[in-house]
């Protein structure tokens, strides 16, 4: 009856103590390879915390027990003293456990621990697999006793449990490889219902798929296409199977156009969310480097990204963007009815000519097809972002919305969060929050929107990620690039500083005017007392838990 409270006991404080690697594991798509990356990288703080943990468990079990089995012995006698010693010992491994967790959760995530089904089994079953564990260390440590009959070894034979925590990162991805196999026959069950779902539909499908702007021209061609029809989209950053199959639980007979984002991180991901929803159009944004650490190559995401096309039916159309290389070369692939959109092309199906950015926001003319140029307005921030709604407004003509209805719903456009958005305060500073991803494309963009506002221009920024083997080269250019548009920049994290500076300093701004933190809120504690009247502050890319 001991070992089993003690084992239940000790499961409930170790899973409280896990819940940062849960959170990883969460943010890696419970992929091991990502997951081992980051437990394996030397500047993690949490195994070093871990192996602390188990230390002072350790020595403070020992010295506890040692201590009390004294008077445990004068009151139970020897043999029995020296067992309640033992367990006595114990106290200091549940205090440190304990004052571990509460540590930890003092530690703001940047994105926190979403409560999903599967992490609710997943829980489950990892919470079975530490009370089992427990169990083996109990057994084997009486096992040693047993063989080798010495008191000493008696009362500090459980010592061996505080190193349990180190195992803790191991034991969590075991049983997410146990867990897997049922985890893939619950998603292709929703995969397959929400596939059924949309082939038995009447709406117009539409993919949406780059290395980034996705998620803009998504929000603003469904702003646009509410003007006359009703819509469903994926929500937020639902690009993958599991996030289409989630979104069709909300379409019905009213809907007229279903929109799905579609992400990607190796060949034949694109292929498998256009298998599910089948479009009718599909839509490619910016191509470039973006994830260029899980593809390889910039060869492969071209491919990756234009089995969107090749899904697409004999009657399909597809629309790419003007504004970007890549996307320009995968027109030129595709042999079906296609159209170009964008704002650096006159000869690009619709553009817009006479862009006037300001702070409050953008006009232009927009130009479709033969259409007589029409005057828009938004209060989306910069000269990219009009290639963005020129691309949605083709999409929106195309699908049968006159000029006048699609001015109307670009002036309705809001803009979507983290991504150049302008951020209301109560001091006299003008915020520019486009943290929400970033690839050297929209760091450009947003060095393009800062140098519209007067004033002393301070960028907090991490970095690129996921670049692979140029990532180094790539971060090297953006502190370049800062040093001709920025006044003070404030690095945060170790991933890429190194190179940020060198770059900073190489394109010749004072060190004096470079700050680095260790981590995104030392660096908006420094900002804040750097902060004065009339600066305009960018918050330029935000790197996830895993890499912090």
């Amino acid at each position: 009856m001991v070992y089993i409270v003690f084992c239940i006991g000790n499961a409930v404080l170790l899973y409280f103590a896990s819940l940062k690697f849960f959170l990883v594991l969460q943010l890696s798509n419970y992929n091991g390879k990502k997951y081992y990356k980051w437990l394996k990288n030397k500047e993690n703080p949490y195994v070093s915390r871990l192996m602390l943990l188990s230390m002072l468990g350790f020595l403070f079990f020992c010295v506890l027990s040692t201590c009390l089995s004294a008077v445990s012995t004068a009151i139970f006698g020897e043999a029995t003293g020296y067992t309640v010693g033992s367990y006595l010992g114990f106290i200091s491994y549940f205090l440190f456990t304990g004052l571990y967790i509460h540590t930890e959760r003092r530690v703001n995530a940047k994105v926190s621990l979403k409560k999903t089904k599967r992490i609710i089994r997943l829980s489950v079953c990892y919470s079975a697999l530490l009370i089992v564990s427990s169990f083996i260390f109990v057994i084997f440590c009486d096992t040693i006793t047993y063989f080798i009959g010495s008191n000493v070894v008696g009362l500090l034979r459980y010592a061996l449990i505080c190193f349990m925590p180190l195992v803790l990162p191991h034991v969590l991805y075991f049983a997410s490889i146990i867990m897997r196999p049922f985890e893939n026959r619950i998603n292709k069950k929703y995969v397959d219902g929400a596939k059924n779902k949309l082939k038995d539909s009447n709406v117009i499908k539409i993919g949406i798929t780059g290395s980034f702007g996705k998620t803009t021209v998504k929000e603003i061609l469904s702003t646009i296409l509410s003007q006359k029809y009703r819509v469903l989209s994926t929500p937020y950053s639902y690009n993958t199977p599991l996030g289409i199959a989630l979104t069709t639980k909300n379409l019905d007979s009213t809907h007229d156009i279903f929109i799905a984002e579609m992400g990607a991180r190796s060949k034949g991901d694109i292929k498998e969310l256009a298998e599910i929803v089948k479009p009718n159009i599909a839509v490619i944004t910016g191509i470039n480097g973006q994830h260029l650490e899980s593809f390889g190559d910039l060869e492969t995401i071209k491919d990756t990204k234009y089995e969107l096309v090749e899904s697409l039916s004999d009657k399909g159309v597809a629309f790419f963007s003007a504004d970007n290389e890549g996307s320009r070369e995968l027109y030129g692939r595709f042999n079906g009815e296609k159209y170009f959109a964008g704002i650096s092309d006159e000869n690009a199906f619709s553009f817009a000519t006479d862009v006037k950015t300001t702070a409050q926001g953008t006009t232009f003319l927009l130009h479709i097809g033969k259409e007589k140029p029409i005057a828009c307005s938004t209060i989306l921030l910069g000269k990219h972002s009009i290639g963005n709604v020129c691309l949605a407004s083709a999409v929106a003509y195309k699908l049968g919305l006159d000029v006048k209805e699609i001015a109307n719903g670009i002036n309705r456009i809001k803009t979507v969060g983290h991504r150049l958005e302008l951020l209301p305060n109560n001091k006299n500073v003008i915020i520019i929050d486009d943290s929400y991803n970033s690839n050297i494309d929209g760091f450009n963009s947003a060095m393009e929107v800062l140098d519209m506002f007067s004033g002393r221009k301070i960028v907090l920024t991490p970095g690129l990620v996921e670049l692979g083997t140029m990532e180094n080269v790539m971060n090297f250019k953006v502190g370049k690039i800062l040093a001709s548009h920025a006044d003070k920049v404030i690095v945060v994290g170790k991933h890429n500083a190194e190179m940020i500076v060198n770059g900073l300093i190489e394109g010749g701004m004072n060190k004096d005017d470079i700050i680095f933190e260790k981590n995104p809120n030392r660096g908006n504690r420094e900002l804040n007392e750097i902060i004065k009247d009339g600066d305009v502050i960018l918050f330029e890319n935000d790197l996830p838990d895993n890499y912090n």
